[in-house]
C-alpha cells in the first residue's frame, strides 16, 4: 500500500510554478489581442465604393480613374446602387468629368449568377460620339463590376436589352467585363 508522502518544501530560488507562467502568458496574449483589435478597428480602410470618372490626357485621350466614395454597409446590391447613384451624380473634382449625359436615371440594379444588371433611362443612349459612348459604357462597367462575385455587367436601356448603343454601334447586348488593361478612348 502506498503511503502519502509529504511533498518536499519548494525551493524559493526556483521561481514561480509553471501554472503561474501559463496564466501570465494568457493574460499578456489577451491584452495584446485587445490592443491589436482596437488598432485594426481604428486603422481599417473605411467602407466605401469606387466610382469611375474620366480624366483627359494629352491629345484628348480619356482614361478612367477610380474615386473613393462613402457607401452604406450592406449586401452588394445596396453598395452597387450607391456606387451607380454616385456615378450619375458626377464628379466633385474639376479635373474629372463624366461621359454619362446629365439627366440619366438609374432605374434598377440586380445581381444574379455573377452578372450585375444595370437599368438606366433612355437619356444614357443620347448625345455624344463614339468616344463619349465608349466612355460612358466603361464608366458603368468599371463602377458596377468592382465586387469579385459579380464581374460581368449587363446594361439595359429603359428595361430593355439593346444590341448596340448609338449610331456608332457600341455593343452592349451581352454582359461586359473589365478588360485586362483599362481602356483609353
Amino acid at each position: 500500500m502506498a503511503r502519502n508522502r509529504p511533498r518536499p518544501a519548494r525551493d524559493p530560488r526556483r521561481g514561480p510554478p509553471r501554472w503561474a507562467w501559463a496564466l501570465l502568458a494568457l493574460v499578456v496574449l489577451g491584452i495584446a489581442g485587445a490592443i491589436a483589435s482596437q488598432w485594426m478597428a481604428a486603422h481599417r480602410r473605411p467602407a466605401g465604393i469606387e466610382v469611375y470618372f474620366v480624366v483627359r490626357g494629352t491629345g484628348r485621350v480619356g482614361s478612367l480613374v477610380p474615386v473613393r466614395r462613402p457607401a452604406p454597409d450592406g449586401p452588394p446590391e445596396v453598395r452597387l446602387r450607391a456606387a451607380l447613384r454616385a456615378l450619375l451624380d458626377g464628379p466633385h473634382d474639376a479635373r474629372l468629368h463624366t461621359e454619362i449625359p446629365e439627366g440619366t436615371a438609374l432605374l434598377g440594379v440586380t445581381v444574379r449568377d455573377g452578372v450585375v444588371t444595370v437599368d438606366v433611362s433612355t437619356t444614357f443612349a443620347s448625345g455624344g460620339g463614339s468616344t463619349s459612348m465608349l466612355g460612358r459604357v466603361w464608366q458603368v462597367v468599371y463602377t458596377a463590376s468592382q465586387f469579385p462575385d459579380a464581374p460581368a455587367v449587363q446594361i439595359l436601356i429603359n428595361g430593355r436589352r439593346v444590341e448596340a448603343l448609338g449610331g456608332e454601334g457600341i455593343l452592349i447586348g451581352a454582359p461586359l467585363r473589365r478588360p485586362d488593361t483599362p481602356p483609353s478612348f
